[in-house]
């Protein structure tokens, strides 16, 4: 009966031993109480620590580090110190218990995308990393059950603010290569907005007939979100019925490969993600060749006929045409025509 006794004794001061707060921790709740985050977020890392911490310890340590980055926010939008809080604070999450701190965790990392993707002047990956912010933050509310209509909101205000200071400048671009690059850029971070989709629309019913490189005319370095077909192609003339898509289209390759151009590689899609082949007329590929007299010979560039049925050589940085047609049933609405193999995939979208 003794030894019993003690066993239980021993297990219910291990139990209250966790329940307890230590002195870095307590400390750190009165710093956090009073508004010193940076005190409190010290006081609560030393307690993890030495391991003597409460049930509360996950949840105001996390509050401690929001409340500080909101605070640094204020100072400097662009801090270095706020990623480390959110860091620190993310790895927190599956220990914390309140819903009001994850909530507060999610909104206030929201506000703060927000407030960096207000900015103007500032580069495209500080765009970027503003709205990879809010999306974070939405799909951890939703991951934790909290609420997402505020998160919602706080992104399609970000979104609607950075639609109205840069859309009009793209849309009026002179050259239409830089104009549909800029517009790409905006519907990156807002898609689904309806004045984007309208100017994107547009702008690829513009440009059908247009190779979409973006070099050096762009002014900027080319982000790889947009310029990430390896495949480009063009329709110099094209011909739409309800029925039937038909033209000459074009290929520029930029995969680094030399392979062969297969018209089983080519579909066109609909806007309801329907599909259908190509039929494949007669085209051409450029190719370098040796031309002159013996001895006097110089490699230039030739086109080499294609027959109906047949691959082309498509050269990296080197053009192809073929003449295609698509046939289709009434209702189906062209949105892009794709081309894949092992190297790489192209679209072309071509606008309603």
């Amino acid at each position: 009966m003794k030894k019993i006794f003690l066993v239980a004794l021993a297990s219910a001061v291990a139990f209250t031993m966790v329940g307890c707060k230590g002195t870095n921790e307590k400390r750190g709740d009165e710093h956090l109480k009073e508004g010193r985050f940076r005190n409190a977020i010290n006081s609560y890392i030393e307690a993890k620590k030495k391991g003597n911490m409460s049930s509360e310890f996950f949840d105001n340590f996390t509050l401690a580090l929001v409340r500080a980055a909101d605070v640094e926010a204020k100072k400097d939008i662009n801090s270095d110190l706020l990623s480390g809080y959110f860091d620190k604070a993310s790895d927190n999450l599956p220990e914390v218990k309140s819903q009001e701190v994850l909530q507060e965790f999610a909104t206030t990392m929201a506000n703060i995308g927000k407030l960096q993707a207000s900015q103007d002047g500032v580069d495209y990956g500080t765009i970027v990393n503003a709205f990879a912010k809010i999306d974070s933050a939405l799909a951890i509310a939703k991951r934790s059950g909290v609420a997402t209509s505020s998160i919602q909101s706080i992104r399609t205000e970000a979104e609607n603010n950075y639609v109205a200071r840069n859309l009009s400048d793209a849309v009026g671009e002179s050259d239409p290569v830089v104009s549909e690059y800029q517009i790409l850029k905006i519907a990156e971070m807002a898609p689904n907005n309806e004045k984007v989709k309208a100017a994107l629309n547009t702008s690829r019913k513009a440009t059908r007939g247009y190779f979409l490189i973006f070099g050096e005319q762009i002014g900027e370095p080319v982000s790889r979100r947009v310029d990430k077909w390896g495949y480009v192609m063009a329709f110099p003339t094209i011909k739409l019925t309800p029925t039937s898509l038909a033209g000459e289209l074009q290929f520029w390759a930029s995969t680094g490969n030399n392979t062969e151009l297969d018209p089983a590689g080519l579909k066109l899609v609909s806007t309801t993600g329907e599909e259908v082949g190509a039929k494949a007329g007669s085209g051409w590929c450029e190719a370098e060749v040796l031309v002159g007299k013996k001895g006097d010979e110089k490699i230039e560039k030739k086109k080499q006929n294609i027959k109906p049925g047949t691959k082309g050589k498509l050269m990296n940085e080197f053009q192809c045409s073929l003449n295609v047609t698509f046939n289709f049933s009434k209702g189906f609405v062209p949105d892009y025509v794709e081309y894949k193999d092992e190297f790489g995939i192209g679209r072309k979208y071509l606008g309603q």
